[in-house]
């Protein structure tokens, strides 16, 4: 096996038989959610690459791989031009320690438009040398012309009985415990994990639960009050509109008189069956929020948005 990670081994076979077969692509796409195991694998198989038929003393390293003909970008908001045109640069420079040079983009929907046309003549004409591994979480703001030129290999979310084993085995966490990170999780093992071991993650879900209820229920004296919540915590701000959107989920699952054993939120059932929302009305607040989503990636004014979205749902009757 390529590498040892829970779940998509299906993914994981189809690699290894590009590499026994001599069919590594020139160029990669891995697509899947965040933290369902493209990092873990994209470095295996620049592992395997850079060392299959190589006798490198940095081929020793088991854990944390490093090469210098390895190459490693990773997104923190955006990928700049010039770091793309230095790759690029560094492309026609031969490998120095073996047959090949392995670059990794991790978030490559965070690359500018810019740089991802930069990045075309180099996946158009690579040198024979050259293996690219690009990693990112959808497909909107990849450049089809990109698309049309790697090999997509998509990663499937973790079941969540295996991310429940894993907690469980692994990490020693309680079974509650482990099927609700597992349920909050999304399909996600680093999320998992977040839940499991950061209690940040878990008070933050606690505050976001308690601002939507008010809104819902109407019981603050504006809902512009809690604005202070959503500016205070714009780093987490991603978190908070998932933790509302599976909120408001389970309320229309409850509401359809669905199966529980659907529920996301299984630790607060008293509070979701309490509210008193129609799944239509928790649809449309679900529509607001992620319209809202969707607005503040197109950098629209931080105030005016959060504001309009206190609007929409406190003010729904």
């Amino acid at each position: 096996m390529l590498v040892d990670f829970i779940g998509n081994n299906d993914v994981l076979n189809e690699l290894e038989k590009n590499l026994e077969n001599k069919d590594i692509s020139h160029a990669y796409l891995f697509l899947g959610n965040e933290g369902v195991g493209k990092f873990t694998a994209a470095k295996a198989l620049a592992k395997r690459i850079l060392c299959d038929d190589s006798d490198s003393s940095y081929c020793s390293v088991m854990d944390t791989f490093e090469h210098p003909d390895l190459t490693i970008i990773r997104s923190e908001n955006s990928i700049k031009k010039a770091q793309i045109e230095e790759l690029i640069s560094d492309s026609f420079k031969k490998p120095f320690a073996g047959k090949y040079k392995v670059f990794i983009i991790d978030g490559f929907e965070d690359v500018t438009v810019s740089g991802q046309n930069s990045l075309l003549k180099t996946l158009e004409e690579p040198e024979e040398y050259l293996k690219i591994i690009l990693l990112s979480n959808n497909l909107r703001k990849i450049l089809p012309t990109i698309l049309s030129r790697v090999r997509i290999i998509k990663f499937n979310n973790v079941q969540e009985e295996d991310i429940v084993e894993f907690l469980q085995t692994k990490e020693n966490v309680g079974i509650d415990n482990a099927r609700l990170f597992a349920r909050l999780s999304g399909g996600s093992v680093k999320k998992a994990l977040l839940y499991s071991k950061d209690p940040k993650y878990l008070t933050l879900r606690d505050e976001s639960i308690s601002v939507l209820d008010r809104l819902i229920n109407k019981t603050a004296s504006s809902p512009f009050k809690e604005y202070s919540f959503f500016n205070d915590n714009r780093e987490m701000l991603d978190e908070i509109f998932n933790v509302f959107l599976s909120f408001l989920r389970d309320v229309a699952v409850l509401d359809l008189d669905l199966e529980e054993e659907n529920l996301v939120n299984i630790d607060k059932m008293n509070l979701l069956k309490k509210q008193n929302l129609s799944a239509i009305k928790a649809t449309e607040m679900s529509e607001y929020i992620i319209k809202a989503i969707e607005l503040l990636e197109k950098n629209t004014n931080f105030q005016l948005t959060i504001e309009q979205l206190l609007i929409n749902i406190g003010g729904v009757k």
